[in-house]
């Protein structure tokens, strides 16, 4: 690594260096900002050059998302093709050579030093992933989640019409099944409209769905993606015709591509996507997506526990990626990094996404979606949007080095024990066979790695923590935020004597409800209810 000769950016509390920015007045704004923070300099943003040092924004080509600093003569240059990109790329910079942390939507950590000099080596970068989206609450956020380079859910609502399940949407049963039960699927010998499917062999239904489609187009112009696909059951047709298709491709996909091909013929100008999920994650063997179509894997039934790359447990999901990057340029990938009936449990699966995502983009996935936990909280939130934002733009990056410099930032002198805790959960869930379901939740560890001697271990190590951290009331309060699985899993468990786990209740309750959290299983069980559900058990 050749390292630049030192540029003072402030000197005493004073500028040191001009912002030159004719085209990107948002990223420099952004980048004023924080070297204010930083250095408590006030810093000029012009939009041509002097004899001053300057920090130079540059339109230069580097991909829609890559970028590339450096220190040259008296500068620094700072390139980047686009607005957003040079966003990217300030952040990155306040991030990489600055210091500056991005914990979460409620906490960052902005260095101070009022005689800020800087010296970095060359760097220049462009992620494989096109498309990154994380689905945590924190990444709602559209400022937040600019400052990770992800895409906000509020931006893909900009960019797609329909996102997916749009079946039911685009030929509605409560419409057209009391007068057209053929337009919906033969399943199990008769006609059903809710909680089923369409008929896709059936002409009617093909330009009912097309006309429907044109509409919600010209209500929305600018979106360039629109979901025709499936709903959300498994209860696809089973008529002669859907079956003949679906038997030359051997696959449920068979009639599903065939009907999306032909719709994506109509709009050129858009991107048809469609879901290769539940019954139709079997590449087709004879179909090919059309140019314009868009296949969004979920790889909903793979093991959480162990890398999929290599785990006999994910072999179906490994081969269906597979399969599909041999018909697909680009795959689309929904991944999953949440426990949907269990929204607060520990979920020790923090060793898997670094292999995980580089499994994909060594296998054609440019686009990747992680389903997390849409409600507010969840285990490790904050630990694992960071590491998956991180991994998601360099997924080649040391993992166990990002994890360090998180816990040591957020969680400062309790990070050893909070580790010491992560590390065990993972050790004792791999030696238990390394099972790990997106359905489960503390019950299935119950006789291995939730056993009530572990379970022991693990709230001693979160009593130290929060012992080590006691005269810091932010920290404390993140510590014991990160301790709440831990009290959940102990009062599903049951563990304790009357006494100990109404305590037990009593702190989860407590810090819950500080933290805003509202569901502990998604659509279902609120925090309310949970302990309510608890107290009552104990009676």
């Amino acid at each position: 690594m050749n390292l630049s000769k030192p540029i003072c950016i402030a000197e005493n509390r004073k500028a040191n260096v001009l912002i030159v920015a004719k085209e990107f007045p948002r990223a420099a704004a952004i980048l004023a900002g924080y070297l204010h923070r930083i250095t408590d300099a006030v810093f000029t943003v012009q939009e041509t050059t002097s004899v001053n040092p300057s920090i130079l924004l540059k339109r230069a080509d580097h991909g829609e998302s890559g970028f590339r600093y450096r220190i040259y003569d008296k500068d620094i240059e700072i390139e980047a093709g686009s607005e957003q990109a040079m966003v990217y790329a300030v952040y990155d910079w306040l991030e990489r050579v600055a210091g500056c942390r991005y914990y979460s939507r409620l906490y960052e950590y902005v260095p101070f030093d009022a005689n800020l000099t800087v010296c970095f080596a060359e760097y220049q970068f462009s992620p494989i992933l096109e498309y990154r989206e994380i689905h945590y609450w924190d990444f709602f956020d559209p400022a937040f989640a600019e400052k990770h380079k992800m895409i906000p859910n509020c931006k893909r609502d900009e960019s797609w019409g329909f996102w997916c399940h749009s079946f039911e949407t685009l030929c509605p049963p409560e419409e057209y099944f009391d007068e057209h039960p053929e337009y919906f699927s033969l399943y199990e010998g008769r006609r059903v409209g809710k909680n089923a499917q369409l008929c896709l062999s059936n002409p009617d239904v093909f330009e009912i769905v097309l006309q429907n489609l044109k509409k919600h187009m010209a209500e929305k112009p600018g979106a360039k993606y629109w979901s025709v696909s499936q709903n959300d059951n498994d209860a696809y047709c089973q008529c002669d015709r859907c079956r003949e298709l679906n038997e030359r491709d051997g696959s449920p996909m068979g009639s599903v591509l065939n009907f999306v091909n032909r719709i994506a013929e109509h709009f050129p100008d858009k991107v048809i996507s469609t879901l290769a999920y539940w019954y139709t994650r079997k590449a087709p063997a004879v179909t090919r997506p059309a140019d314009n179509v868009h296949i969004m894997l979920c790889n909903i039934e793979a093991n959480r526990g162990l890398p999929i790359e290599t785990d006999p447990r994910s072999a179906g999901s490994r081969q269906e990626l597979l399969d599909w990057k041999e018909i697909c340029k680009n795959v689309f990938l929904w991944d999953y990094c949440i426990q949907f009936r269990n929204l607060v449990s520990p979920f020790p699966n923090l060793r898997v996404l670094g292999p995980n995502i580089r499994f994909f983009v060594e296998n054609n996935v440019r686009s990747l979606f992680s389903q997390s936990n849409r409600e507010i909280g969840g285990e490790f939130h904050e630990l694992r949007g960071y590491l998956l934002a991180k991994l998601m733009w360099d997924p080649y990056i040391d993992e166990r080095e990002v994890m360090l410099d998180f816990l040591n930032g957020y969680y400062k002198q309790a990070a050893p024990y909070i580790l010491e805790y992560i590390d065990l959960i993972h050790d004792e869930m791999e030696k238990a066979g390394g099972e790990l379901s997106i359905f489960g939740g503390p019950l299935d560890g119950k006789d291995s790695y939730f056993r009530e001697e572990l379970f022991r271990q693990y709230e001693s190590l979160f009593e130290q923590a929060l012992a080590a951290v006691e005269g810091d009331r932010e920290t404390w309060f993140r510590v014991r935020t990160a301790a709440l699985p831990v009290y959940y899993a102990g009062i599903v468990l049951a563990y304790g004597d009357r006494e100990e786990r109404l305590a037990r209740i009593g702190k989860f309750a407590d810090q819950a409800r500080k933290t805003g959290l509202v569901k502990v299983e998604e659509w279902k069980i609120t925090v309310d209810k949970f302990v309510t559900d608890a107290i009552a058990a104990l009676e």
